[in-house]
């Protein structure tokens, strides 16, 4: 079958989508993946078709209105930063998913990430199954609070499933509005309910798939069956990467380091106070270091000691096994792979879900309590180092880092997936 993925954000974001398209072009099926036009070469590596969408990810990190999104740093100021900024990301959200329905004239199945829930409404016009592929939580439930309120109080379950009913339909909220601009020119008939798309999908039997682990978030019982959790999405090592002979040298040189990164979290001015404190944090705990800088610069005056060797990136695959411990700032792709390498981890979230993964890796005592961006210093970093690695998280680190490996989340996704579209076949 010709299957579309849509995915849009950052590169974390987008890998579990690519390790999802690879395990079904294997199992026969022709990919088209889509997403932001900046990832064209990175996704064309894994030889893979792919369709650019007219953003550039990386260049709207630099926007100071994005910028205040990833500052937001509670479920208030987070929906109170994206709604400010709605109605100038409208007029570019409309002309990307125009992109995203001419690409898809021809496909079989659309698999589309939350983010993009046009793509519920765009498989219905088309005729074709939809699929909704989440990395993390979204479905309500009275077991656990929702994603963007998972840090907060324990309240029981009349408030977990409030904190879910408002996520669902503020998150929503963010995309109604592009999403009735774009049917109000393509089809006027195509009407927008104010229910969540991700309530639309169960509630009509649809595939809502899952890609993180029960290792991890357990399912609730009170999940629907076509809420399927499969396990993690990893990606393989990139085809065409070959690490540099300075970094295998800095390994070979010394007992495994600590890694740092914080990915897509990029804030120049605010970065080079950042790596001052971790390189002060490092030298606390008495540890190397790999620094990897992502979308950030440092300075060129920055004084870099022997014990830390920084990079732009690597992949997490190659990576995060010869690590001792991973210190990052929580995103859902970064933070799987950590866990899923064996390494007790540091998490100091940013903004949106990222608290939630803080919380719950210390909840399963294979990392320390996170540490809050704001809150980040040397000695509160070098004391989350020094918990870390303890002993005894080393040791539950690396046993649920053995339950993830052997899970094998993208083929059991891919079978999912293959039986929902025989059903789907077959009904229609």
């Amino acid at each position: 079958m010709r299957i579309a993925i849509v995915a849009l954000g950052s590169r974390g974001d987008l890998q579990p989508y690519i390790a999802l398209s690879i395990g079904l072009k294997r199992a026969g099926h022709q990919i088209l993946l889509i997403s932001s036009e900046n990832e064209e070469a990175f996704v064309k590596g894994f030889n893979l078709d792919f369709h650019p969408l007219p953003v550039n990810i990386q260049a709207m990190m630099d926007d100071q209105r994005v910028q205040s999104m990833a500052k937001a740093d509670s479920p208030i100021s987070f929906f109170r930063s994206h709604l400010r900024s709605s109605a100038q990301l409208k007029r570019k959200m409309v002309a990307v998913q125009d992109e995203i329905w001419q690409a898809c004239q021809e496909v079989d199945a659309l698999v589309y990430h939350p983010g993009m829930a046009n793509g519920y409404f765009m498989a219905k016009r088309l005729g074709i199954p939809g699929i909704l592929a989440s990395y993390f939580p979204m479905t309500s439930t009275n077991a656990f609070p929702s994603i963007l309120f998972y840090g907060g109080p324990r309240l029981g379950g009349w408030y977990n499933k409030l904190t879910h009913w408002v996520f669902e339909q503020l998150f929503w909220q963010l995309s109604r509005p592009s999403a009735k601009a774009f049917w109000r020119t393509k089809d006027p008939s195509v009407r927008i309910p104010f229910m969540p798309v991700s309530r639309l999908q169960l509630a009509e039997g649809n595939l809502l798939l899952y890609g993180f682990s029960e290792n991890v978030f357990p399912k609730p019982a009170d999940w629907p069956e076509n809420a399927v959790v499969t396990g993690y999405w990893p990606l393989e090592a990139e085809p065409n990467w070959q690490p540099p002979l300075a970094l295998q040298q800095f390994l070979a040189d010394g007992p495994p380091p600590v890694y740092i990164g914080f990915g897509s979290m990029t804030n120049k001015a605010a970065y080079q106070q950042t790596m001052l404190v971790v390189l002060d944090a490092v030298a606390m705990a008495k540890q190397r270091a790999v620094v990897a800088l992502g979308w950030n610069v440092l300075d060129a005056d920055t004084h870099l000691p022997t014990t830390v060797h920084v990079l732009e990136n690597a992949p997490h695959a190659w990576l995060f096994p010869r690590m001792a411990a991973v210190v990052h700032h929580g995103g859902a792709g970064t933070t799987a792979a950590g866990l899923i390498a064996g390494k007790p981890t540091v998490i100091i979230p940013h903004t949106a879900d990222q608290p939630a993964w803080g919380r719950r890796v210390h909840e399963l005592g294979v990392g320390s309590a996170p540490i809050p961006y704001k809150k980040l210093t040397a000695e509160t970093l070098a004391a989350a180092l020094s918990a870390a690695l303890q002993p005894d998280v080393v040791q539950r680190a690396a046993q649920l880092g053995e339950s993830l490996r052997r899970e094998q989340g993208v083929i059991r996704a891919v079978e999912v997936i293959q039986s929902y579209l025989r059903v789907s076949q077959t009904v229609s």
